[in-house]
């Protein structure tokens, strides 16, 4: 029996070994209160520092009664329970879980019509009301609810494997791992999925056009299995094991609810303003498609506004909306301004108003439990603009991007644009606010965004400006302010928790633009243009001091960047003129990034037949599969008159890019439809939106089958 002494000595050893948890890190606890001190507040059970005491303290007491209870230690050497309750106020005193989120935005919550009030502060809000008498009934479109933003939410197609096969197939990649998002397409490595317009001819020679999700077997030939028409204006979809998710905007004619109710929209849950407007909804609908052959819709979830953006994370589906509130009949006729979701609005206590309010418009959050997808799990509502989106595996980020022009400065001198931005955690469907900040600058995309270590790096372009005040001639009176000189740099900024800047890297690229940008680890790259293409490789490992280790100066720009096997990158872009900056046409490169400090342009294929594709704004459009070697995407291209469509397929082998096929997909009759690619085992599939497929051979490029 070891004596009591050396016992104590190993336990005071032991407990150095010990692996502080996340949420009990020195430097993220000091972080945390230097947050409250910042807001001055204090909420219930959210004293952090003396929670981690608590949590010690429970820790090495466990490990003292274990030995006591072994005769090690009498009752008089275990530590006083006092020395833990010193440091915690009784009211304070709450049980803690750590796997919940708790709110950590101290927004104010309102009434309803203290929500009116804070609306009726915006100018855009007033000019609704002052100019309401004037649409007379004509058909009137909410162009803010039609912003369809994340555009640049890319997905590449990765090597996985179905039980029971070893067959590769082409699978949704996202910008986050194990945080899946929708598409046009998606495969399952036998049945394949797409959006599709199919036409038919009526007896009397009418051509009608139906859309909906086409699913197509591949098992013993190609061949469609199921049609899920009815459908409106399908945006995107998901798979869930035996769920599909589809996501859909619609419109309705506030002078025809008849026919709403007719055509499925809103029925009676929506308000009939009677004053001739077509507004925008959105519907989320769950099918069951165990029976590939005979889908069952399971429910439908009706939401007012345009839908933006959405993720399915651990079986919970995530989706963002924007809604335009309207003055309507005053403060009382909540449903012009307050959001409705499957016929309810939103509670009061569930909207948030941000220090700013800019707009009369709302960010919309709601989640499903796809386990049991028959409500909302929860539901949030912010004023705030909509713009770009970035989710992490544990966190929502909402950014919205305001001009100079559109606030008051302060004062002379200096200024800049701005990007505002929430913070929203989420976990097993639930919301929580957590911070909001700003950043000089406008965002391009989701991917110039990137969590890593709990800190946000976020790529900008900032326009900087001179402002003066203008005074009246003969008044001296102020009439407003002047932005005259202004100049366009680019800049990295590395955020904490609470959406402080705590690093920056400034003054890049002046008068250039980011294009795109890419995060792994420790290194940031990013791509800025005007006449060249700079590529900048930014070490971020020291989050106060992040440094630009090396830059690239080439033709062209890259409008996406991939990492493609180790040390390498991948841009898919246009080349330009050094001297012009004018377009000649596509291009793919290759960067060497083994030594940062020296990025070098390995290899670069022109593709001056080709001068637009999807793939350059759109990042569903392009198929990267780096275990299989696969580069895929639609290019167009035009001379004279002369117009061409093909599907380009490359893979990059001893240092130079190959071409594995180029198929042409322009349709006889011109008509616009896009043509996804994909594949399964050694087969590769082209989906056209029209309802049609094709099969090739991956290695010959031969036609294997057609779906017509």
């Amino acid at each position: 029996m070891k004596g009591k002494e050396e016992i104590l000595d190993m336990l005071h050893k032991k407990g150095k070994e010990l692996e502080i948890p996340a949420g009990l890190d020195p430097e993220w606890m000091q972080e945390t209160l230097k947050e409250h001190e910042r807001k001055q507040y204090f909420r219930k059970g959210r004293l952090y520092p003396a929670l981690a005491a608590a949590a010690s303290f429970c820790l090495i007491a466990g490990l003292l009664l274990h030995i006591h209870s072994l005769g090690l230690l009498s009752p008089e050497e275990l530590p006083a329970q006092t020395e833990t309750e010193d440091l915690l106020p009784e009211e304070t005193i709450t049980p803690v879980n750590p796997s919940e989120e708790q709110e950590e935005l101290d927004l104010p919550e309102m009434t309803y019509e203290e929500i009116y009030a804070r609306l009726s502060e915006t100018s855009q809000f007033q000019y609704e009301i002052t100019k309401g008498a004037e649409k007379d009934g004509a058909l009137y479109y909410e162009a803010a609810d039609l912003a369809m933003a994340d555009s640049a939410a890319f997905r590449k197609m990765e090597r996985t494997e179905e039980a029971g096969t070893e067959a590769a197939y082409g699978k949704t990649n996202t910008q986050v791992d194990e945080v899946d998002e929708a598409d046009r397409i998606k495969n399952d490595g036998r049945y394949l999925y797409q959006i599709a317009k199919k036409q038919t001819t009526e007896e009397d020679g009418t051509v009608l056009e139906k859309q909906g999700i086409q699913i197509l077997d591949t098992k013993d030939g190609l061949k469609e299995t199921a049609f899920l028409d009815g459908f409106e204006n399908p945006e995107e979809f998901y798979l869930w094991q035996d769920l599909l998710i589809t996501i859909e905007n619609k419109y309705y004619d506030t002078l025809l609810p008849v026919e709403a109710a007719k055509k499925g929209s809103f029925a009676e849950d929506l308000a009939i303003c009677g004053d001739g407007r077509e507004k925008v909804y959105h519907e989320i609908s769950i099918y069951d498609i165990t029976d590939k052959s005979s889908p069952k819709k399971q429910k439908t979830f009706t939401l007012q506004g345009a839908y933006e953006s959405s993720r399915i994370s651990e079986g919970y589906f995530y989706g963002i909306s924007r809604f335009t509130a309207e003055p309507g009949e005053g403060e009382k006729d909540y449903d012009a301004y307050i959001p409705t979701i499957d016929g309810n609005r939103i509670q009061a206590e569930k909207i948030y108003c941000p220090s700013y309010v800019d707009g009369p418009g709302y960010l919309v959050l709601v989640s499903i439990d796809l386990s049991n997808p028959t409500v909302f799990v929860d539901s949030r509502a912010v004023l705030a603009g909509s713009g770009t989106y970035y989710v992490s595996q544990n966190n929502i980020y909402m950014s919205h991007y305001q001009s100079v022009y559109e606030i008051e400065p302060e004062s002379e001198g200096t200024v800049y644009d701005s990007t505002k931005l929430l913070r929203f955690s989420y976990l097993k469907g639930h919301f929580y606010a957590q911070a909001e900040g700003e950043i000089p600058g406008r965002v391009e995309s989701s991917f110039s965004m990137d969590e890593y270590q709990g800190k946000l790096r976020i790529a900008a372009t900032v326009q900087e400006y001179q402002c003066r005040k203008v005074t009246d001639d003969r008044t001296g009176e102020d009439i407003g302010y002047d932005y005259g000189e202004s100049k366009e740099t680019n800049a990295l900024y590395i955020l904490n928790r609470s959406l402080d800047t705590v690093g920056k890297v400034e003054g890049l690229a002046e008068n250039e633009q980011i294009r795109s940008a890419r995060f792994l680890g420790d290194m940031g790259y990013i791509v800025t243009f005007r006449q060249t293409d700079p590529l900048f490789a930014i070490d971020l490992s020291d989050p106060q001091n992040p440094k630009v280790l090396g830059q690239l100066k080439i033709s062209g720009f890259s409008e996406y960047l991939h990492f493609y096997g180790e040390n390498q990158l991948l841009g898919i872009g246009m080349e330009a003129d050094e001297e012009t900056g004018q377009e000649e046409g596509m291009k793919l490169s290759m960067f060497d990034i083994s030594n940062p400090a020296e990025p070098k342009e390995q290899s670069k294929l022109n593709l001056k037949d080709y001068n637009y594709s999807e793939a350059l704004w759109d990042h569903h459009a392009v198929l990267i599969d780096t275990t299989e070697n696969l580069i895929g995407f639609e290019a167009e291209g035009s001379n004279g008159g002369a117009y061409w469509k093909d599907y380009l397929v490359y893979a990059y082998e001893d240092g130079a890019f190959t071409q594995k096929l180029k198929i042409q997909t322009k349709t006889d009759d011109r008509t616009w439809y896009r043509t996804r690619g994909t594949f399964i085992g050694e087969t590769f599939y082209l989906l056209f939106e029209n309802g049609t497929a094709k099969a090739y051979n991956r290695t010959t490029g031969a036609l294997v089958e057609e779906l017509k």
